[in-house]
């Protein structure tokens, strides 16, 4: 059962673990998340994966409703979190921050879905060669 948890160490934190993220790393967007991610070297017994989870203030006045949607993201990313194993390598640990973006409430199964199209979209940004984009023709 613990398993399927959402442990302390699946959630990203600290200044300078965060700090990082945010500038060192990449970054894209699927509705209703913005994410950025970053592939660290991982210690033995890390999980695949690390969260950080924001729903402005901005977008969401009520802390009620930023909780809920705060809550289903997490629900979401621990359900699919086998997805963060796929995207590394065996030596690597996934972080990543997913952003709220959207103006209205998106349902649990919604987000699960954009959870794993973003797992997808990280696994296919690693495979490609460095330099190449995704999409559109080379010149």
């Amino acid at each position: 059962m613990a398993e399927n948890g959402l442990s302390r160490a699946e959630r990203l934190r600290g200044d300078k673990s965060i700090g990082k993220l945010f500038r060192e790393g990449r970054n894209g967007f699927v509705f209703p998340f913005r994410y950025y991610y970053l592939c660290v070297p991982a210690e033995a017994g890390e999980p695949a994966g690390s969260l950080l989870v924001s729903v402005p203030k901005k977008l969401f006045r009520r802390a009620v409703k930023r909780n809920l949607l705060k809550r289903r993201t997490r629900e979401a990313f621990r359900l699919e979190k086998h997805g963060a194993a796929r995207c590394t390598a065996r030596e690597e640990r996934l972080h990543i921050a997913l952003v709220y973006a959207a103006k209205e409430e998106v349902g649990t199964v919604r987000l699960r879905g954009s959870v794993r199209r973003i797992f997808a979209e990280i696994a296919a940004a690693r495979e490609r060669p460095a330099g190449q984009t995704g999409g559109g023709e080379q010149r």
